[in-house]
C-alpha cells in the first residue's frame, strides 16, 4: 500500500527518468493530469486502470479534495498507485500537499521529481537561466496567488520586482498586465527583458521576447497564450541557438502497435517533432501446435515483421532448430532477427509487394515456403509463391486484436489545440482499425503509408 508521486517532465517521455518508467511498468492505477505527454500512460501494463483528473480552463474534472480522496480510495485497495503530473509534482504541481494529505492518513508515498517547465522550456527556447553576466540565481514563481487581505501581499511582490536575478513565473499568463504593474510598482523597470516560452520542451515550443512594458499590453490583449512559463531579467534577452531538427514543430501522430510506435515516436522526436502514439492494436500470441516443426524445417522460412522475428525466436527456442532459408520483408524486421541470433539470407524493401518480387527471383517450383506471421497478413506474397508451384504453408503465430489507448482525450484535446500535420499507418489493419474507431483522420493531416498495400488501404479508407 503506498503511491508514487512522479514528474513526467515537459514534453516527450523519452525524458522521462528510468526511476519513473520502472514505476510507470508496475502501476495497478495512474491517476494523471491533462499536461502530460499521452504517450507516457503506454507504458503502464495491460490491466492497469486510468484517472483523469487534470484542471481544464474554467473546468475541474476533480476537485483537489476529490483528488485527494481518489488517492486514499485507491490506496487503500492495495496495488501500486502513482499520481503522475505535468513537469514535476513539487514545483506548483500540489505535490506537498498531496504528500501531507497521505501521511496525515497513515499511507506511504515516494516520489520521482521531473523536469519543471521552467527548466525544460528554458533550455529548448536556448535561455541561460543563469549567466555570469546577467544572473547569479534563479527564483521560481507563481503569478496566480490565493486571494489576500488587503496589501498583505506586497511583499511577495516586492520580493520579486527587487531580485538581481533570473524570475521564471508560472501560471502569469491570464493576469500578466497586472503582474508587471505589481513589478514595476516596486521598482522592475518597464524596460527589464521578458521572454515567454510556450508549451517549453515540447516541439512546437514557441518563443516571444519583449520588454516588461511591451509584454503587459500583449497580455491585455490576450497575446499571451496558456501553457507559458515567463522568464523576467536580464538572462532573458540572450538567446542560445540549441540544434533544431528538421520535423521541428511537426505534430504527427504514429498508428502502429505498442511498443512500435512508442520506438517510432522517440525516434521522430529526435528531428523536433511532437509524437503521439495510437496503438489502436495490440499483439496476442497464437500457438502453431504442430505446425512448429514446418517451421523449423522449411526450406523458405518468410518474416514479415519485427514482432514476427520475436515470435519466431520463442517458438524457435534454439535458432539452431531452424533449417532453411529465412527472408525479411524489411530493415526493421532484419534488425529484429538479428537481436534474436538470426541473420536472413535474404531482405525484400519493407512491403508485401517488394517481398512478392523478392520471392518470385529466388523460390523454385516443389519448395516447401512456410508464413510465420500475423493471423491477417497480406494475401500478395503467399500468391507469389505459389505462381512458382512451391509448396505453401501459412502459419499464424500471433493475432493483432483491437485495443484502448489510454490518454486518447488528452490526446484528442492536444490534436484541438495544436492541429496535427501528419498520421502515420503502419498497416492496412491499423487504417481500417482507426476509421472504425476514431473515424477520419484531421482534415490537416497528410496521410503516411506504411507500403503500397497499406496506401491502397488508405486511399480507400479516407477517399485521398
Amino acid at each position: 500500500m503506498s503511491v508514487w508521486l512522479i514528474g513526467a517532465g515537459c514534453g516527450s517521455p523519452g525524458f522521462l527518468p528510468a526511476a519513473a518508467v520502472e514505476c510507470l511498468r508496475r502501476a495497478d492505477d495512474i491517476v494523471y493530469d491533462r499536461l502530460i505527454h499521452p504517450d507516457t500512460l503506454q507504458l503502464a501494463p495491460p490491466g492497469c486502470r486510468f484517472h483523469l483528473v487534470g484542471k481544464k480552463e474554467n473546468a475541474h474534472t476533480l476537485t483537489q479534495d476529490g483528488i485527494n480522496g481518489l488517492l486514499l480510495n485507491l490506496a487503500r485497495s492495495g496495488g501500486v498507485v502513482v499520481r503522475l503530473k505535468g513537469g514535476d509534482p513539487f514545483v506548483f504541481g500540489r505535490g506537498g500537499e498531496e504528500a501531507e494529505f497521505l501521511e496525515r492518513n497513515g499511507i506511504p508515498w515516494k516520489a520521482v521529481p521531473g523536469v519543471t517547465s521552467a527548466l525544460g522550456g528554458a533550455v529548448g527556447a536556448g535561455i541561460p537561466l543563469t549567466h555570469r553576466e546577467d544572473a547569479s540565481s534563479l527564483t521560481l514563481a507563481t503569478g496566480h496567488r490565493r486571494e489576500r487581505d488587503g496589501d498583505g501581499d506586497d511583499g511577495y511582490w516586492k520580493e520579486l520586482a527587487q531580485t538581481r536575478g533570473t524570475v521564471a513565473l508560472y501560471m502569469g499568463t491570464s493576469n500578466f498586465s497586472a503582474v508587471a504593474d505589481r513589478l514595476s510598482r516596486f521598482g522592475r523597470p518597464p524596460t527589464t527583458p521578458v521572454s515567454v516560452v510556450t508549451w517549453g520542451g515540447w516541439g512546437r515550443a514557441a518563443r516571444r521576447d519583449g520588454t516588461l512594458g511591451e509584454m503587459a499590453e500583449r497580455a491585455a490583449r490576450g497575446e499571451i497564450p496558456s501553457p507559458s512559463v515567463i522568464y523576467i531579467g536580464a538572462s532573458a534577452s540572450r538567446t542560445l541557438h540549441p540544434d533544431r531538427g528538421i520535423l521541428a514543430g511537426m505534430q504527427a501522430v504514429i498508428c502502429r502497435p505498442y511498443p512500435e510506435c512508442w520506438e517510432t515516436g522517440r525516434a521522430v522526436e529526435k528531428l523536433s517533432a511532437d509524437c503521439y502514439g495510437l496503438p489502436l492494436l495490440s499483439a496476442e500470441d497464437i500457438d502453431p501446435g504442430p505446425a512448429t516443426e514446418e517451421i523449423m524445417n522449411a526450406d523458405w522460412l518468410t518474416v514479415t515483421s519485427p514482432r514476427g522475428a520475436a515470435r519466431l525466436r520463442e517458438l524457435a527456442r534454439d535458432v539452431r532448430r531452424i533449417k532453411g532459408r529465412v527472408i525479411s520483408i524489411g530493415a526493421g524486421t532484419t534488425a529484429a532477427l538479428a537481436a534474436s541470433g538470426i541473420m536472413p539470407e535474404l531482405e525484400a524493401g519493407g512491403d508485401s509487394a517488394s517481398l512478392a518480387d523478392l520471392l518470385l527471383a529466388h523460390v523454385r517450383g516443389g519448395e516447401t515456403v512456410v508464413f510465420a506471421r500475423n493471423e491477417c497478413g497480406s494475401d500478395a506474397p503467399v500468391k507469389a509463391a505459389e505462381s512458382l508451384g512451391a509448396r505453401v504453408i501459412v502459419t499464424p503465430t500471433y493475432r493483432m486484436s483491437p485495443r484502448e489507448v489510454p490518454g486518447l482525450e488528452v490526446m484528442r484535446e492536444q490534436w484541438e489545440a495544436c492541429g496535427v500535420d501528419a498520421v502515420v499507418f503502419g498497416s492496412s489493419a491499423l487504417a481500417e482499425r482507426y476509421a472504425s474507431a476514431m473515424g477520419s483522420p484531421p482534415p490537416s493531416a497528410q496521410l503516411v503509408a506504411w507500403g503500397r498495400a497499406c496506401g491502397a488501404a488508405v486511399e480507400k479508407l479516407f477517399g485521398v
